[in-house]
């Protein structure tokens, strides 16, 4: 997440590690001046949803709820499969994004555990830091409708709510 986010910025990380201990390195380009440019937001055209998040990670998942929130979604998140799973069924949610690495149960189990009570009433979208060819077939398998990498960009969660 480091990596990416520093990567954006056209900066790099390094890390290097003699056995005994790790070193990152971050190196971001300096800013001549600051800006003066105001950039206006562009509007979001994303009709509302109710949305689950299921994610173990705390600031991941607040993270997410945030930006959710900014596009305007009703955003309800659990920290584990099971909670995940109740609230799902007692809110009812257009969508759920779920992590695939849960500590109870993993994410590929609680879609099919989802898909066996709620059929295709619901759209599912699993979350991981693996975006191999298999990684998305496996998601795929599961039952999950989208499969996005971590961190998920703004845009990626405005096209996945768009479709």
């Amino acid at each position: 997440m480091v990596k990416r986010i520093v990567e954006l910025h056209s900066g790099t990380v390094e890390v290097r590690s003699d056995g005994v201990g790790t070193e990152f390195t971050v190196r971001l380009p300096l800013i001549a001046e600051a800006s003066t440019q105001t950039i206006e937001p562009k509007p979001q055209a994303l009709k509302r949803q109710r949305i689950a998040l299921i994610e173990d990670h705390d600031d991941g998942r607040e993270a997410l709820v945030i930006a959710l929130q900014l596009l305007g979604q009703d955003v309800q998140a659990a920290g584990s499969g099971e909670a995940g799973i109740e609230l799902v069924q007692r809110i009812q949610p257009d969508s759920v994004l779920v992590d695939i690495g849960l500590p109870d149960m993993d994410g590929y189990e609680v879609a099919r555990v989802l898909r066996a009570r709620l059929g295709g009433h619901v759209r599912l979208f699993a979350l991981t830091g693996y975006g191999q060819q298999a990684d998305r077939k496996r998601s795929s398998d599961a039952g999950f409708d989208s499969h996005l990498v971590k961190p998920v960009s703004p845009e990626d969660l405005v096209r996945l709510l768009s479709d």
